[in-house]
């Protein structure tokens, strides 16, 4: 049931560090965490060491983000599935009983 509602959300000590996080974007993000690399915030170079904390809480968020939009996109396929299933399902029965006279 938690997929379809809750997200953990990221909570930093610098609001302007998501914004940073969002303008290089999660992959971006995740390359810079796993090669130890340096990036711009504020006019000035940050290693991804110095705000790994932020950063992995970021991207659990992110990923919340992009699970949870999966999630309801397979929800409403198999809502949409259902219900063309329900709607076709009379006209079936109607050319079954037509053939069977």
């Amino acid at each position: 049931m938690a997929r379809w509602i809750c997200i953990r959300k990221a909570k930093m000590a610098d609001p302007e560090l998501r914004e940073t996080f969002e303008q290089h974007g999660t992959l971006t993000m995740q390359m810079f965490l796993s090669t130890t690399n340096y990036f711009q915030h504020k006019d000035k170079a940050l290693n991804s060491r110095d705000v790994r904390p932020d950063l992995l809480a970021w991207l659990t968020e992110q990923y919340d983000r992009a699970e949870r939009k999966e999630t309801w996109m397979l929800t409403m396929d198999v809502a949409i599935t259902i219900f063309v299933g329900i709607e076709v399902l009379p006209t079936i029965i109607r050319f079954i009983c037509r053939l069977l006279r």
